[in-house]
Parts: C-alpha cells; structure tokens; sequence
C-alpha cells in the first residue's frame, strides 16, 4: 500500500508539469524539491526499497561519471579562492575597488549556481524514483502512459491556442512556449514508444482475448492521436528543426524495430545507424542558420575555460551592454552552456549524452518486448541534443522533469525485471553475489534517506525566502519609489538573511534603505546606527555575493559616505557601476548626476569619458532623459558643468543655452 502511495504521488508530480509552464519561479522549483524529497524518505522506509539489488547493475558507469563531473565542475564554480587564473575578472575588479586582497570564484553569482545546483539534484531525484519505481512492467507501463499524456495536453493546448482560442483564453504565457514545444517533442517520441509496445503486444497470446483486444485497440487509437497532436503542435511552430529533432528522436524506436524484426546482423545494424547519420548529418549541413543576438555571439566568443557559473547568463548580459539578452526566450541551449560552463564542459557533456545514448541502445536491442523503454530514453537523448542548437526550452522546469522520468524510466527497464531474492544468494549479479542482503539494504534505505534530506533542505532553501520576499524591488528610480519600498523592508531583510547567499535578495534588502540616497544631508536626521549597519550590510553582502550589481555599486557610490564605510571609494564605484551596467536607462540619472557632483572629474579621463558617453545618448538616443541631465548640471561640480558643456557643444549647441537658463 505504501508503495503504491508514493507511486501516485510521484504519477502527481509528473502531471504537475503543466501547471509548472505557468508558474516559473524559483519557488515552483523549490516546492517540486520538497515533494520528490518526501518521496525519496517515505520509499526508503517500503518494501520497494528492499528489492532493489538490481539497482547498481542499471546505472551505467557513463551516467555516474557523467553526474560525478557536472557536479564536480558546479561546486569548483562556487568555491571561494584566492584569486588565480579560474577566477571570473570581475572579482579583481571589486576587490580593487574595495582596496583588498582578491577572493573570488568562476561564477559571477553565487546564489544563482547554487539554484542551479538545486536543479540539477532535483532531475536527478527524479529520475532516481523513475528508475525505483518503474522496475516493474506495470508501474513502467503507467509511467509512459502518464508521461505521454501529460505531453500531449501540453501539445493539445499549443495547437488550440494557435489556431481556435481567443488570446484571452490561452492557457500557457508566451514565455513558456519554448518549453512546451520541448516537451511536445519529447511528446512524440513517448507516443511513438507507446504504438510499437501496442503492437508488440498484439503478437502476444494475450491479445487474442476479446477484453485485452478492446483494451488494446484503446490503446494504439490513444497512441495514434497523442503522435498526431504533438507532431502538429511541434510543426505548428514553424521551425523545421524542432519537426527534424522529433522525427529523428522516435526514427531511433523505429529503427530497433526494424532491426529486432529484421533480424539484422552487424552489418545491417551498422547501415541502419549510417543511415541514421547520414539523415542527422545533412540536415545539421542544410538547417537554416539562427540569427544570434550580438550580444550573445560577443559572450560566446569570450566564454572562460569554466565559464561565468550556471544561470549566470542574465547576470552577464547587462555587462555586455544588452539587457534584453537577459531574458531573451530564443538564446540557445548550446549557447548558454558555452557562456555559463565553458567550451569543454559542453564537449564533455555531449559526448556522454551521445554515449548514454548509444548504452540505451544498445540494452533496447538485446530487452525482450519492452525494448521500447530505454530505446524512448535514447530518442529523447537526442531529441535535447538536437534542439540544443536552436532551443532554450530544455532547461526549463516542466520539460526538465518529463526527460529526467524519462530517462530514469529508461534505466529502470535496460534489463530485466526484478524477481524475488530471499538469502544471500542473489543470482546475476556478478561480484556483487556475496554482498550481505540486509547490508544492502541499510545502505541504500540510508542513501536514499540523506538524500532526500539533502533535497528537503535545498527546497527549504529556496522556498522560505521566496515565500517571505515582497513583490520584486528594483533600484528606485526616485525619493517616492524609495519611501514605497522601504514600508517592505522587513520582509526583505528576512528573505534575505534566510537565503545567505542570494545577492539578488540582498540587492532588494538594501534598494528598501534606498531613500538614503535622495535625502538632504542639510535637512536629515542622523540615520539610526541599525539602519545604516543594515544597509551598509546588505550592499555589502550583495557585492560579495553578486559583484556584477550595477545598481548595488551604484547605491554604495551614493552612500557610503553617510553610511560612514571603511572604504568609500566613490570614483572606483562608480567606475564598477558603469562596467557592469552600461546600457541601463534606469541608473543613468543618479549615476551621472553622481559622477558631475565630483570635483575632480577631470582629473579622470576614464570617469569623464563614461560621464560623456551617458550625456551624449541622452541627448542622441533619450529625449525622456533630458529632464535628468538637467538635474545633474544643476547640482554639480564645477568641473562637471564644463564637462558637460564641452560635450553638449559640439552634438547640440543650442541646447547649451538651455541649460545654463537652468542655472538662474
């Protein structure tokens, strides 16, 4: 009874991946955590968890280095070091603005490689209870069937909005709409995967019975229109690569079909994969070319040996001068792990997806009847690998947890199903033959509980701060923004004192102390000590964590002066805040009027030229900024009013003697 609870459970978060489309938050993640870490401690404490001797024979050891290495490579990311070749520049650049010694890391964010570590052991959670739970025909038939299904609604959904709903209506946000193309790809080969298994069974004795006729028709109809509508929402998006990689994906069940049916030799299984290549080859030589935004093509030509740290690469983009690449839905998947992990950690990683694929192949040609099993897991293998180079949808959440089911459906079924073993005599398992059964037992039922834990805790992690932070704060753009967000700053503080290393939220904490920023010295009252050792705190703390902060470099440069820091190098961070944020319209007022209330401003010609770059798209590119520059001359320096003159004179005379009226 147990097992069967946990199975449902695990069958309902699967067909949460839906829901998930519509809700891709960090804290979506989070809960998804918790739920398959419950799972994972309630099946160590069943009798499923006793009958699972063939668990180590199923792992492949590809897999297990496959795992070992990217994990390893994200925790070398996120480890602290004394500065070095490794270490992302940015780091040197704030510890010179700070006046310290540099220690730093890979990642440019700490805290957004942690999540996607978080990430990385939630699939793989998931796929470890697939791999449990799926061992038997039954539970694995109900997986498959469960999974093509949710992949077809999803599939259903995209056609109907595509062609018969009014945009009122439509059930998935445009921004979920590369992950659920993904998972109607994944959709077809399931679906396919489900038309030979019926047709396998059609051969069997059973089938000439007049119920398991009727339930087999049901069956392979049910199959046919789940292939029908994922293929047509896959076509629907009008991009023949997305067409190509389904296809391709379940020609990998055809074509053990044809083999195992065939009876094919060496020789025949050798055309038949040439065939294969040949088909891959042409195309990825024919496939219309992607045109790539500027600045991810600059980001992937100065992509580090380890890259800038996994989903670090909305943080890169405002550094590269492109905000909108930040959230950009077309960035693809080949190109992300270039930026975030680097050049070899892809060829790495490909070349063990392409090997686990072939392993899953290879156990398809020599399974019985449910060959189709791991023979899925290979075509879906290639599926994300295909449409890695034009998609970013696989990293999603929702597609993410249907491949990990996937796959880990796949191990469960490479070889045999389990039988009943009492004793220690424990038949086919090689060396493992003499191992003490109830030994095994501890370990794994042991295993599975830290682990879980392990998953409680990251989901803890993620959803305590989520479920405490305010509605998102930016930088406020002004005094009556900053009063708004300081009514939430408590909520703030918490959130981020219980994530520790989020810089994001830390980020937020000190924007609700941002008022700091525009309040008169001559009119204010000396800010309480806790307040200025709060915000103080959390600039900090955000710098440390997230040194590519434009906005928080920015406020300290504003700050730190009346917050009275031990280093209050304004030029060094104003300097940073433009590094790592120059293209944001919203931090040009305070910045550049900060950079002209400077008396020596030219007496930097790295300053002053950033300060002209600002005045000149203000007056070229902004006219909503001008009111902004006229602010800034207003309060500043001398030496910043002639630089400003300097600059305006040769773009826009005229508008000189505007801003010297303002003066009167």
């Amino acid at each position: 009874m147990g097992v069967t609870i946990i199975f449902l459970l695990y069958c309902s978060l699967l067909a949460s991946a839906p829901i998930l489309l519509l809700f891709q938050g960090a804290i979506a993640g989070g809960i998804v955590l918790i739920v398959a870490a419950l799972s994972l401690i309630a099946l160590a404490a069943t009798s499923l968890c006793r009958d699972q001797y063939r668990l180590p024979r199923l792992v492949s050891p590809v897999l297990l280095a496959g795992l070992f290495g990217t994990v390893l490579v994200l925790l070398l990311q996120i480890v602290p070091m004394p500065g070095g070749l490794l270490i992302n520049p940015i780091w040197n650049s704030a510890a010179a603005a700070f006046g310290e010694k540099t220690v730093g890391s890979v990642t440019i964010d700490t805290g957004m490689t942690l999540l996607a570590i978080c990430r990385i052991t939630c699939v793989v959670g998931i796929a470890l209870l697939a791999a449990m739970l799926g061992q038997l025909r039954h539970r694995a038939e109900w997986l498959l069937s469960t999974l093509t299904a949710i992949a077809t609604l999803v599939s259903l959904e995209r056609i109907l909005s595509a062609f018969w709903m009014p945009e009122a209506f439509h059930f998935l946000p445009a921004s979920a709409d590369r992950a659920a193309e993904t998972i109607g790809m994944f959709g077809f080969v399931l679906a396919a995967a489900i038309v030979i298994r019926s047709y396998e069974h059609s051969r069997s004795p059973q089938s000439k019975i007049g119920t398991h006729r009727v339930t087999l028709a049901t069956e392979t109809i049910g199959a046919f229109a789940a292939c029908l509508i994922n293929l047509g929402a896959t076509a629907s998006s009008g991009n023949p690569a997305s067409l190509f990689a389904a296809l391709f994906g379940a020609s990998l069940i055809i074509a053990i079909l044809v083999i195992r049916k065939g009876h094919l030799g060496r020789w025949g299984q050798a055309g038949t994969v040439a065939a294969l290549m040949l088909a891959l080859v042409t195309f990825i030589v024919l496939m219309p070319g992607h045109v790539e935004n500027e600045a991810i093509t600059r980001m992937t030509d100065d992509a580090r040996l380890l890259g800038v740290g996994a989903g670090a690469l909305p943080a890169l983009a405002p550094i590269y001068g492109d905000t909108s690449a930040a959230s950009a839905t077309d960035i693809p998947m080949v190109a992300t792990v270039v930026i975030e992990m680097g050049w070899p950690f892809l060829w790495l990683i490909a070349f063990a997806a392409a090997t686990w694929a072939a392993l899953l192949l290879r156990a398809a040609l020599k399974r019985g009847r449910d060959y189709v099993y791991p023979a899925a897991g290979a075509g879906c293998i290639a599926v994300l690998m295909i449409s890695a180079l034009f998609n970013v949808g696989g990293f999603a959440l929702a597609p993410s947890i249907v491949l990990s089911a996937v796959l880990g459906l796949a191990i469960a079924q490479s070889k045999g199903e389990t039988t009943a073993m009492s004793g220690l005599a424990i038949p086919d398992m090689g060396p493992a033959r003499t191992l003490d059964p109830d030994l095994f037992r501890l370990y794994l039922c042991s295993a599975l509980t830290v682990f879980g834990l392990i998953l409680a805790a990251q989901g803890a992690w993620i959803v305590l701060p989520e479920a405490l932070r305010p509605s998102s704060i930016g930088f406020p753009s002004d005094q009556r923004h900053a009063t708004v967000a300081h009514q939430d700053r408590e909520r703030a503080n918490r959130s981020a004192a219980i994530a520790g290393v989020r810089g994001d939220l830390w980020a937020e904490s000190a924007f609700t102390e941002a008022a700091l920023v525009w309040t008169d010295p001559t009119f204010e009252i000396q800010a309480s000590g806790v307040r200025s050792a709060m915000t103080s705190m959390s600039l900090l703390k955000t710098l440390n964590y997230a040194p590519h902060r434009g906005d928080a470099w920015l406020m300290l440069a504003s700050t730190c002066a009346r917050l009275m820091l031990r280093s209050c190098n304004v030029r060094a961070f104003l300097k940073m805040s433009y590094y790592t944020a120059p293209d944001q319209p919203g931090l040009l007022p305070l910045r550049l009027a900060q950079a002209l209330r400077l008396e020596d401003i030219s007496g930097d010609e790295e300053l002053a030229d950033m300060a002209r770059r600002d005045i000149r798209f203000v007056l070229t590119r902004s006219v909503d900024l001008r009111p902004a520059l006229i602010s800034a001359y207003r309060t500043a320096s001398l030496a910043g009013r002639l630089l400003v003159e300097q600059t305006v004179t040769p773009v826009e005379p005229g508008y000189l003697t505007m801003l010297r009226s303002q003066l009167t």
